[in-house]
């Protein structure tokens, strides 16, 4: 194909930024400018880093550019195609005299003429599948029939007429599906000849895959896209997981994503399971193959197809979903073949196997990576793993029972590797101070403590240095080990939980005596059905494990933290390089591009995450535009003293000494009775906010902040949220003799990413001293060692105050949302003022920037500031 390549390449000519994007409104000067340096970005095969402030119409700009490039770079490749094939119809010279040359290469010419017609044929016959879609997805709209239309690729599911009537049916897994499916350790020659042949002979679009954190925010970027005219032309697959999609009553009952993957799961198992049909006196009539166990699979591909006509955010597909009666997570998986703009959460792209799964083709996309100022820890978050002491008892325990239950119908190669696998994790229960066989409630055999290996360290220790981790993983997935073991667990059930006594028989023997059908339960062992089973596949975050101990020495850490109860115990693998497992990613997408608000320190991105991964420094490119904002509507101010001119220290030493902590609240209580409408106060963590709060609530500072402004505090969890937001609001803007409302909150919490402080909800920001994380974190210390051997000297410094200025920059971006929007922003120590961390401000903050060591002209300009926008202001003083 290289030469089809060369050949197409002498006929291609570079696209060029048009005058006109289609922006829904007429655009500033510099979100024109961000789609023409995207839309070159994308067409020279750049990997860039674009920095948005919030505000500037950064998620449109996105659109416009991208998809302008994605329609333009279409017509160009049909126009080419045909130039390209048309150059090859012209005849040789006829006059020539070396026949033989000629014959030579007209063979040639013809050979890739037949390539570059065959790739023709390809996009002409997806584009009229396409269409053929759309036209028979419109017919059914008319018809109003798309509601009962029923997928033909399950049109065999058996139903209440094809089902014998009987008085009773059970449907149960039958014990033969428990067995493993046979493991082969390699691929034969012909079945990897076949593969490439369905590569080769596979038609891949070029798409555009948008990926953001959250699918709030996902639907936000969607919600955009339906404002422009692409909207009308353009083939949206949103996918999301099974969690957010499942309309499956009896599956999305339950609250734990893993338990909802794994029930999800299992009834996909059961398409190959049986139904065993008994009769009047429990008699077995007749055993039949079952089709999917899921009722909600009918209809699926329709309704991916419906995707293809038109715009859906998650939310939309699965009230669309649960009309029809159809999966909306498999309708969108089956939706991304014709999709040219894909919408997807982190996880999605950035781990190898989920992306798989959901048919995600990198080989000439555009990535798009929002929000991606922490994009290198959302890596090493993801490939990272965690197994509790807990779960390699669960683990063990299930697996022994399962083996001793089957040994004999198993095959010696499954055998082999299954008692492998067993003692691999019986020797990691041993590495934690416990013993293989015993419940977790078992009091640990060592000292509790935190101990760091290397990945070769750890499995010598661990005694597992003789097994092949990948094969060991390779056997768990081809054989589908923990879908068999979770269908055994629940054809097993009731579950039954070893608590441990003091004079209990402890043992596998105990375990597997405890939960049999046949013998009697222990006295020693107390057995309790639960009402919501907890997860019976504690071997997957255990194979993430061993898949991780494959890498390279030096790529990552183990963690080992032993307890006093084994259970507690845990084992954490910590990947100090994030660029390991994206290299793909960023070798074979056309383009690649992070996006976000706030990209500092760009240095960091562009040295730890492309050049890491073997890219050209020619081939980073690097864009900032400026705030939409004029420079008058942001006042920040770095206060380096409180008003009686004691320094504002918040460092670990001095922030929990009482003249620090007074001289806050004197700070808080002048800033609350000047400052109209809504404020937000954030601190380093939840702990030195309690210890804030507590301490002017004694003093009754709370009390006296309470008579001008109400005061609300960010709670510890999630569900508390939407209830302290919806007052913090209501306070805001309803006043009632008050000046607006205080929220307490945290950097890195609830409330400092996502969520917009805009107008009165936010006037001023205040930042309580500098949130570094725990400098004596046995992960820290590692991942900065890590950062000065193998990056550069004072790379882990650097690291350790990128993590706390990204976590700054996102606070303090919460409050100047649009181009009307006003609000100062107070960073509270005097650290702020070091020259090093005013590097590491978003350059828009840095253009108004005031330092001021005397508390009395700061609040001055604050005063003045107000002053200035308070025509303005819904809520001024009273």
């Amino acid at each position: 194909m290289d030469e089809t390549k060369i050949v197409l390449d002498s006929y291609r000519e570079k696209l060029t930024p048009p005058a006109d994007f289609n922006f829904p409104f007429s655009p500033y000067t510099i979100q024109t400018d961000f789609m023409k340096n995207l839309y070159t970005a994308i067409e020279e095969r750049k990997l860039g880093i674009f920095e948005s402030p919030t505000g500037t119409g950064k998620s449109l700009s996105i659109i416009c550019s991208a998809l302008a490039w994605l329609k333009d770079h279409k017509e160009r490749e049909i126009n080419d195609l045909k130039r390209a094939i048309a150059s090859f119809n012209i005849k040789t010279d006829e006059n020539s005299t070396d026949w033989l040359s000629d014959q030579i290469m007209e063979m040639k010419n013809n050979s890739i003429k037949v390539k570059l017609q065959k790739y023709l044929d390809k996009i002409e016959k997806n584009n009229e599948k396409v269409e053929t879609i759309k036209k028979r997805i419109q017919e059914k709209q008319k018809k109003k029939v798309f509601h009962s239309v029923k997928d033909n690729s399950t049109s065999n599911l058996p139903t209440d007429s094809n089902i014998p009537k009987t008085n009773e049916i059970t449907e149960f897994t039958d014990e033969d599906a428990l067995l493993l499916d046979e493991f082969t350790d390699s691929i034969t020659s012909e079945e990897s000849s076949e593969e490439e042949d369905e590569i080769d002979d596979k038609f891949i679009d070029t798409k555009i895959i948008f990926c953001s954190r959250t699918h709030s925010q996902l639907s936000q970027f969607i919600s955009e896209l339906k404002k422009t005219v692409f909207a009308n032309h353009t083939r949206v697959a949103p996918l999301a997981s099974r969690q957010s999609y499942c309309i499956n009553k009896d599956v999305n009952k339950y609250h734990s994503v893993s338990l909802v993957n794994e029930k999800c799961l299992q009834l996909q198992r059961n398409n190959k399971a049986k139904v065993t049909l008994k009769g009047e006196f429990g008699e077995k009539i007749k055993q039949k193959k079952c089709g999917s166990g899921c009722p909600k699979m009918k209809g699926v591909t329709d309704l991916g197809e419906q995707l293809v006509a038109t715009i859906l955010d998650v939310e939309e597909l699965k009230t669309m979903g649960e009309k029809t009666g159809s999966c909306p997570y498999y309708a969108s998986r089956s939706a991304v073949s014709n999709a040219e703009l894909v919408i997807v959460p982190y996880n999605t792209l950035l781990h190898k196997t989920t992306r798989e799964a959901c048919g995600l083709e990198l080989e000439n996309s555009v990535i798009i990576i929002d929000e991606a100022h922490n994009i290198l820890e959302t890596i090493s978050n993801i490939h990272s793993s965690q197994v509790s002491g807990a779960q390699l008892t669960l683990a063990y325990n299930q697996l022994t029972m399962y083996k001793d239950r089957y040994e004999k119908k198993f095959s010696a190669n499954n055998l082999m590797y299954l008692k492998q696998i067993i003692y691999v994790i019986g020797s990691l229960i041993k590495l934690i101070g416990g013993k293989p066989g015993y419940g977790s409630g078992e009091a640990s055999a060592i000292v509790m403590g935190t101990k760091i290996y290397t990945i070769h360290d750890f499995i010598s220790c661990a005694q597992i240095d003789t097994f092949n981790m990948y094969k060991l993983v390779n056997f768990c997935l081809k054989t589908k080990l923990t879908h068999k073991i979770s269908g055994f667990t629940e054809f097993n059930s009731p579950v039954v939980q070893l608590k441990s006594k003091s004079n209990a028989v402890g043992g596998i023997k105990s375990f597997l005596n405890s939960i049999s059908k046949i013998a009697p339960v222990k006295e020693e062992a107390e057995v309790s059905v639960e009402t919501e089973p907890s997860s019976s596949q504690p071997l997957v975050p255990i194979l993430s494990l061993l898949e991780n101990l494959t890498l390279n020495n030096k790529e990552g850490r183990v963690v080992v933290s032993t307890s006093n109860i084994i259970g507690k115990a845990m084992i954490k693998f910590l990947l100090l390089d994030p660029a390991i497992t994206v290299t793909d990613i960023i070798s074979k997408a056309r383009s690649v591009i992070l996006a976000g608000g706030t990209m500092e320190p760009k240095g960091e991105l562009k040295e730890r995450l492309f050049i890491a991964c073997g890219a050209d420094h020619q081939r980073i490119m690097e864009f900032s535009c400026s705030h939409i904002i004029p420079p008058n509507q942001i006042l920040p101010i770095v206060l380096t003293k409180g008003p009686t001119g004691k320094p504002l220290d918040f460092s670990y030493e001095s922030r929990s000494s009482l003249t620090t902590i007074n001289e806050f609240g004197r700070v808080l209580v002048n800033i609350c009775n000047i400052v109209p409408a809504g404020i937000v106060c954030f601190f380093p963590s939840y702990e030195y906010e309690n210890t804030i709060f507590e301490h002017l609530n004694k003093h009754g500072i709370i009390e006296n902040i309470s008579k001008k402004k109400q005061v609300f505090r960010e709670p510890k969890k999630t569900g508390g949220v939407d209830e302290v937001l919806s007052g913090y609001a209501k306070a805001v803007k309803t006043a009632k003799g008050k000046n607006g409302a205080l929220l307490f909150s945290v950097v890195g919490g609830k409330l400092s990413e996502g969520l917009n402080f805009s107008d009165e909800l936010g006037r001023c920001v205040m930042v309580v001293g500098m949130p570094y994380p725990n400098i004596k974190s046995p992960e820290l210390i590692e991942k900065m060692k890590y950062l000065e051997q193998n990056v550069r000297n004072g790379a882990g410094k650097e690291y350790y105050e990128a993590c706390c200025m990204k976590a700054v920059n996102q606070s303090i971006g919460r409050a100047i949302r649009h181009q009307s929007d006003f609000a100062t922003v107070l960073l509270l120590d005097q650290r702020y003022s070091a020259q090093r961390v005013l590097n590491l401000l978003p350059a828009w903050i840095m253009k108004s920037l005031i330092i001021e060591e005397r508390f009395p002209q700061g609040l001055a300009a604050v005063v003045k500031f107000f002053k200035q926008h308070d025509k303005t202001s819904s809520l001024s003083a009273t």
